[in-house]
């Protein structure tokens, strides 16, 4: 049997490009209907080829790559989100009623449904690092939570396969423009 294999040796950036190239050519095939083509973009202006798609059961493919805002009763969030190849990077303000909120940039990387990130901010006038877990859910991220311990300088759950996620209030995708309270 001769089987073509995942080599270690090459590099995992090569094989996501790959694996992401295939993806959009299985997508484009199943959506080619002879007519012609149009190439579209977000409202952050980014063409949806340079950020992962995800949602091939919607009708239009969700570019990750934008703005999102969570609200929870007073509380609130506003994520900037970049993404490139399976890299995630962006800026992640936590406004909390009557409480000191937070600030800091993400950085992690986009596995399957999950972005899977640390959390640098500033609350208090200290530095803190955090795991964050954003689930992919329609067109919306939804954030995880759990029982989470000190490793290192890093708070990191305890358990990732006992992660809750609130569901009821998700991130959802706004324009960039509308995000209130953050500079851009």
């Amino acid at each position: 049997m001769n089987k073509t294999r995942y080599l270690p040796d090459q590099s995992f950036k090569s094989y996501c490009k790959w694996l992401f190239s295939l993806c959009l050519v299985v997508v484009g095939a199943a959506g080619c209907s002879g007519n012609e083509t149009t190439t579209e973009t977000d409202e952050t202006g980014v063409h949806a080829a340079a950020d992962p798609v995800v949602g091939f059961a919607q009708s239009e493919p969700f570019v990750l790559t934008g703005c999102y805002e969570m609200t929870h009763k007073r509380d609130s969030a506003t994520l900037q989100l970049e993404v490139q190849d399976s890299v995630v990077t962006g800026r992640l303000v936590y406004r909390r009623y009557q409480r000191d909120g937070n600030t800091g940039t993400i950085k992690g990387v986009l596995r399957d449904s999950l972005i899977l990130a640390d959390y640098t901010f500033q609350s208090e006038g200290l530095t803190s690092v955090r795991e964050l877990v954003l689930k992919i859910k329609d067109t919306t991220l939804v954030e995880a939570f759990g029982d989470l311990k000190n490793e290192g300088n890093k708070i990191v759950f305890s358990n990732t396969a006992n992660l809750q996620y609130m569901e009821e209030n998700p991130f959802v995708k706004v324009a960039c423009d509308t995000l209130s309270g953050q500079r851009r």
